[in-house]
């Protein structure tokens, strides 16, 4: 089964302690989104492919006297998001499917996802899902990297052993209208982490000049709004 494959993969990837890099990797485009959001104190909020926590706590400081929950589909990053840091007490963590979450119909007021819509493998029934849980009114925000129109994160699918789901804004934006939004929206969020003196090669980017030119096009932000 597809889900079980991918669970396997993030267990593997928890086990090399890649869900903590991931708040270095993607910090200053996640603080960007959560002051878009802009969190008030009873905010019940949703992070969807949450890993080990990272944003999960830094949302529940905001939403304080509301819930956070972070889903994810690997068990060993809920465990450590769980068990290796201190949470704040408002703090809920799950091991589910974005296609079939535990969650009560129109609970939440707001969906968060950073860097993880493209591995789920029925994108379509998480995007039916997530309208479920929002309350009436609510947005879902979800910020994604690897994209169509962005050409300098194509080559990363050689290197993750996951099928990722590479679509074009307007794609997202159709699926999401699909699922029943009534208003997506979409725009980029730019990544003003400087470039280290002593950068050096990776296999996502091979040259300086490909970091800066990734960079330069931004995450992509898709907000999708649920009817009143």
């Amino acid at each position: 089964m597809l889900e079980e494959f991918i669970r396997r993969e993030f267990n593997r990837w928890a086990e090399q302690g890649r869900g903590r890099g991931m708040e270095k990797h993607h910090w200053d485009i996640t603080r960007q989104l959560i002051d878009l959001m802009s969190p008030v104190e009873h905010d019940n909020i949703l992070d969807l492919g949450c890993g080990v926590g990272w944003a999960s706590r830094v949302l529940a400081q905001r939403a304080s006297r509301g819930i956070v929950v972070g889903v994810d589909l690997s068990d060993r990053m809920v465990h450590e998001a769980k068990h290796t840091y201190r949470n704040p007490p408002n703090t809920v963590f799950v091991v589910a499917d974005a296609g079939r979450l535990p969650c009560r119909e129109d609970f939440f007021d707001s969906v968060f996802s950073v860097e993880s819509i493209y591995y789920y493998p029925n994108l379509d029934a998480a995007f039916r899902e997530v309208k479920r849980v929002l309350a009436p009114g609510a947005k879902a925000f979800l910020l994604i990297n690897y994209y169509k129109e962005n050409v300098y994160c194509h080559n990363w699918a050689k290197y993750i052993d996951i099928p990722l789901h590479l679509l074009s804004a307007e794609d997202y934006s159709s699926r999401l209208v699909e699922a029943g939004f009534d208003r997506v929206t979409y725009r980029r969020i730019f990544d003003s982490t400087p470039m280290p003196e002593d950068w050096t090669p990776t296999r996502w980017f091979p040259t300086r000049q490909d970091q800066i030119n990734f960079q330069a096009e931004g995450a992509l932000l898709l907000i999708a709004e649920k009817k009143k």
